[in-house]
């Protein structure tokens, strides 16, 4: 904290562990038993994380603290680390929000955009020392999709994929790749056939060890402790062995991966929606302002009641699309193809809604608090900026509302 001008028993009562008591308050009755503990387990590692993080540093030496845990990601069981589901991904980035969000800006991008494709694509033993890096935290991993000129445009890839007798070339741009300048891992798409993308994309692990990949920093003030590069591959030769999918497997992995991905995205930021509003709550409560908490004033009470109904919905929301994947796809005997076209739809729904309303919160707290929450007392700025950055990520608003709209058109097919 550069300069503290917020009371010393106003901080006392913002500490992590009040924060988290007011999360778990509205959180615990819509779970089990189960979730429960998990999140007891996971609040307590973040209490003991919480005095080593400085905010003047990168998140990138706190990952392995995350891997000794099995805090890296827990779609997939990784070793003896359980529980695991889409569920506790959405409860883990939940908290993780609330106890740092760039950090858990980062451990997404790591643990699930690259991880994520390591348990179900590429069975081979170079792919399995890639998720054992990345699950430990030793190594950093990164998603390249995104491109120049293509934005949200996932399928028409300008990436040019060559076979060769021991592996496969990339050559290409991508753009906004989180973690970019600290990652060893990349998975990265590109298509032999620019006139054909679904029929001929191909999905690959590269490592930078291969040679022929280059990162430059993007300049992105609202998440300073994040490096997010331009990437450029430049003849790099993957080996098969690395290949997660060849000849069109790569486009249905790309969107086989979107759902898990959105779903995880929504818990992040879940996490910042509460976390705005407790902070506001707890401050508005303790702020006197004409002779009175000003939360009893209608003018900063109603704005934060208002929030607390969408956040509770929101929450509702994630958690039960999320129960359903798990129950009806990802552990499922015979998964459900229904359920598969209803949470792909509804992930796009969920990660555009609690995205934009994780801006609203944010931007709202900061309206019924005034001007110390743009100050470094407390995290409100942080949230704020972290929120505009990673609406971004998974798909910005308009590509969301476009494959909604999509849904719009197809229930015609349904009568």
């Amino acid at each position: 904290m550069q300069e503290k001008i917020i009371k010393d028993s106003t901080l006392e009562k913002m500490a992590l562990e009040n924060v988290f008591k007011i999360f778990n308050s509205n959180i615990y009755p819509m779970l089990k038993d189960e979730d429960i503990q998990f999140c007891e387990e996971l609040e307590n590692f973040c209490l003991e994380l919480h005095p080593k993080i400085d905010k003047n540093q990168d998140v990138y030496s706190l990952m392995p603290e995350l891997g000794k845990y099995g805090y890296i990601q827990r779609i997939n069981q990784y070793k003896d680390f359980t529980p695991f589901g889409i569920k506790k991904e959405v409860l883990l980035a939940a908290i993780m929000s609330i106890c740092d969000p760039q950090l858990e800006f980062a451990r997404i991008a790591s643990g699930n955009l690259c991880g994520n494709p390591t348990f179900h694509h590429g069975k081979t033993e170079e792919i399995f020392k890639v998720q054992e890096e990345l699950m430990t935290g030793k190594a950093i991993g990164s998603i390249c999709i995104t491109e120049p000129d293509r934005g949200s445009d996932a399928v028409n890839l300008n990436t040019i994929c060559t076979k060769t007798d021991d592996g496969i070339i990339f050559n290409g741009k991508k753009v906004f790749t989180t973690n970019g300048p600290k990652s060893k891992y990349f998975v990265s798409y590109g298509v032999y056939d620019t006139k054909n993308p679904r029929d001929t994309m191909v999905q690959g692990m590269v490592s930078r060890d291969f040679g022929g990949l280059e990162t430059k920093r993007l300049k992105i003030n609202s998440v300073p402790r994040v490096h997010i590069s331009h990437t450029i591959l430049d003849n790099v030769r993957v080996p098969m062995e690395y290949i997660l999918g060849d000849n069109g497997d790569g486009y249905h992995n790309l969107f086989d991966g979107l759902v898990p991905e959105r779903l995880g995205l929504m818990g992040s930021a879940l996490g910042r929606c509460w976390s705005a509003l407790i902070y506001g709550l707890i401050y508005t409560n303790l702020r006197k302002q004409f002779g009175r908490p000003i939360i009893q004033h209608q003018g900063v009470g109603f704005g934060l009641a208002d929030l607390l109904a969408k956040n509770t919905a929101a929450a509702s929301l994630a958690l039960q699309a999320a129960t359903i994947y798990d129950d009806k796809i990802l552990f499922a005997e015979n998964p459900s193809k229904e359920a598969e076209k209803w949470i792909a739809s509804v992930s796009s729904q969920g990660k555009y809604f609690v995205s934009k309303l994780s801006h609203e919160t944010c931007y709202e707290v900061q309206q019924q608090m005034g001007g110390i929450s743009i100050t470094d007392n407390t995290p409100l700025d942080e949230l704020i900026d972290v929120s505009k950055t990673e609406e971004f990520i998974g798909g910005a608003r308009n590509i969301q509302l476009l494959i909604i709209q999509g849904r719009l058109r197809r229930i015609m097919n349904d009568l």
